[in-house]
């Protein structure tokens, strides 16, 4: 029996031959070409409650935290949310309509990373995915000389980079 490659099958040849069309390589492109610029972000002061109900909203595992000054300060994740929850055991708690509880009088900042990675703005992809890929993170934020957040690059985003897709 002899061995069929998968692109020598005519229908598998033509589908292979208009999926190849090169990509700029990641370390040319940027992450300001595939990045979300409409961030949610709260507050350090905004409810935990109101920032789990904007994550559930929204369908976002995470959000930047940033000053008044539009300064990245921390971001505040799911596990972190997770984190917390397993370290409270209070009577105080109250109950989303997704089931989720949470602390009516902590806040963000309360909860928060504050050690977060970012990228500088006009940083490659093969950067990007670099950071997330040794920190074990599914998002970066992507900050400007100064440090205000400028967007957010997630693993989505250099999916559908990779995919060809908008």
């Amino acid at each position: 029996m002899r061995a069929t490659l998968l692109t020598d099958l005519p229908i598998a040849s033509s589908l292979y031959a208009e999926e190849t069309e090169s990509l700029p390589a990641p370390a040319l492109c940027t992450v300001d070409e595939v990045m979300v610029r409409n961030v949610i972000a709260v507050n350090p002061d905004t409810s935990l409650r109101t920032a789990t109900e904007l994550m559930l909203e929204h369908a976002v595992s995470g959000l930047p935290v940033v000053d008044e000054a539009g300064l990245l300060v921390g971001m505040l994740s799911k596990t972190d949310l997770v984190r917390h929850q397993l370290d409270e055991d209070s009577a105080d708690s109250v109950t989303l309509p997704s089931g989720q509880h949470v602390l009516e009088d902590t806040t963000v900042e309360d909860v928060m990373t504050r050690q977060v990675l970012t990228v500088p703005a006009g940083a490659s992809l093969a950067e990007a995915a670099k950071v997330m890929a040794i920190a074990g993170v599914h998002r970066v934020p992507v900050v400007a000389p100064g440090g205000a957040l400028t967007g957010l690059v997630t693993t989505s985003d250099l999916v559908r980079w990779v995919a060809g897709l908008p």
